[in-house]
């Protein structure tokens, strides 16, 4: 390996050198290890250690995938699983009371506007009785109480 090292440019060994001290610093840290990790903890660019030109790169990301391997969390346990799918079943209930309350909610909105399109009529057709003389004038114009609750909020 000494032998091909010196076939290449001082670039290239510089940014051999410079990743594996990415690595290792990577492993002693416990901090995720990945390819991308290296290369950016070395200053690399992303995608540096893919030259297929240089085997070293390849030996090297083949070191950072056994590394990722050894310190990747341990597979998931059967018991785990079930209580993924748990979590899950109940996301999707949740989700679905949501939805449902969200659908509710726009069917009253829309009945409380035709509600008060509907008031809003009744009340214009009550005051052209009244200017007729076919109607009491003492009926009560729920719109001035409707303002009046508004500005006390």
């Amino acid at each position: 390996m000494a032998t091909s090292k010196k076939l290449h440019p001082e670039s290239t060994v510089a940014t051999l050198r410079s990743a594996e001290k990415a690595l290792k610093e990577l492993v002693s840290e416990g901090k995720k290890i990945s390819q991308y990790a290296v290369e950016k903890r070395a200053g690399l660019s992303n995608g540096a250690l893919n030259y297929k030109g240089v085997p070293e790169y390849a030996e090297l990301k083949e070191r950072i995938r056994a590394a990722k391997a050894v310190s990747s969390p341990a597979a998931i346990t059967p018991a785990d699983k079930e209580k993924l799918k748990k979590e899950e079943s109940l996301k999707k209930k949740y989700r679905d009371e949501r939805d449902e309350a969200r659908n509710e909610l726009k069917k009253v909105l829309s009945e409380n506007m035709e509600l008060k399109y509907q008031l809003f009529h009744l009340q214009s057709y009550l005051r052209d009785l009244e200017n007729k003389g076919l109607a009491s004038a003492d009926v009560i114009d729920i719109s001035k109480r409707m303002r009046a609750g508004r500005s006390k909020r």
